[in-house]
């Protein structure tokens, strides 16, 4: 349909077109949306290497499509996922660098496209220096979605390292001779991770796997996030750690933690006195 057109013909009228047409064929606004964004991101790279001046389908709104509901799971949950995955992947394993993504994943918040674009040089102490997602569309690097967090206005932020994780990240970067430009994770081709590949063949066949609730890959994210806001950390912290540009974003998993202690007190109840405090779980032994 677009293969006569030049990059700056794609204007939001013809874009705006197009979604009507496949919305004629019965396509779902989720699916329209997917093939929208492939040709958002492809202009967004052509501006960024100057082969257009400026992205012409400004002011283009994608079809409303309904949320999916959040899912995470509970800290006993994520901790027997993490103890099957660290089996099914041992320290020798040639995939050992799988259960250390799933680990990333869980305690940091990380979305996919981030996790893909770390590298050595980004590792500190006790933190994470996150300022790359890598685009599978564009198969480049973007700079992060959220809150710009500097002066220069350019995006970055930290995310929380548990020693636990440092050893996994630094043991696998050493074993395999990972340079600090590199990415952590990638193919066989030294290329990042393709994330659709990775959830089709290894995220969904470990969760086959496994004897648990099934959840999306991003909903790890989900997890991370819950559990930091149940374990009594405060709010602009957690918006910080998680890159949410507006806090109500944030806010929004407050109120999911709440209805489930809602559910909680109506279902749980301890009588006496309990003489000693619950621990605080790993999600590792």
């Amino acid at each position: 349909m677009f293969g006569h057109l030049t990059l700056d013909q794609l204007t939001a009228a013809r874009l705006t077109f197009y979604q009507r047409e496949l919305k004629a064929r019965g396509q779902a606004n989720a699916t329209v949306n997917r093939k929208i964004e492939v040709i958002l991101a492809t202009l967004n790279h052509s501006v960024r290497h100057r082969r257009i001046p400026y992205n012409p389908t400004l002011g283009l709104k994608k079809l409303s499509s309904r949320a999916k509901e959040m899912s995470f799971w509970t800290i006993d949950q994520a901790r027997d996922f993490l103890l099957f995955i660290s089996n099914r992947y041992p320290k020798d394993s040639p995939k050992r660098w799988v259960f250390i993504v799933y680990l990333l994943a869980l305690n940091t918040g990380l979305r996919a496209g981030e996790i893909w674009g770390l590298k050595p040089i980004d590792i500190d102490e006790e933190t994470l220096f996150i300022r790359r997602q890598f685009n599978k569309l564009t198969q480049d690097f973007d700079i992060l979605k959220g809150k710009a967090n500097s002066r220069n206005g350019k995006l970055s932020r930290r995310v929380p390292c548990p020693e636990e994780l440092k050893i996994e990240l630094i043991d696998w970067i050493r074993k395999n001779n990972i340079g600090n430009h590199q990415t952590i994770f990638s193919n066989d081709k030294g290329s990042p991770i393709d994330h659709d590949n990775f959830r089709n063949r290894i995220f969904l066949k470990d969760l086959n796997s496994w004897d648990g609730t099934a959840i999306r890959f991003h909903d790890l994210r989900h997890t991370a996030i819950t559990q930091m806001i149940a374990n009594g950390i405060d709010i602009k912290t957690v918006q910080s750690i998680a890159g949410h540009e507006d806090i109500k974003t944030t806010m929004n998993y407050v109120h999911v933690v709440g209805s489930k202690i809602k559910e909680v007190s109506r279902t749980f109840s301890i009588s006496q006195n309990v003489s000693k405090p619950l621990p605080i779980l790993r999600l590792v032994d």
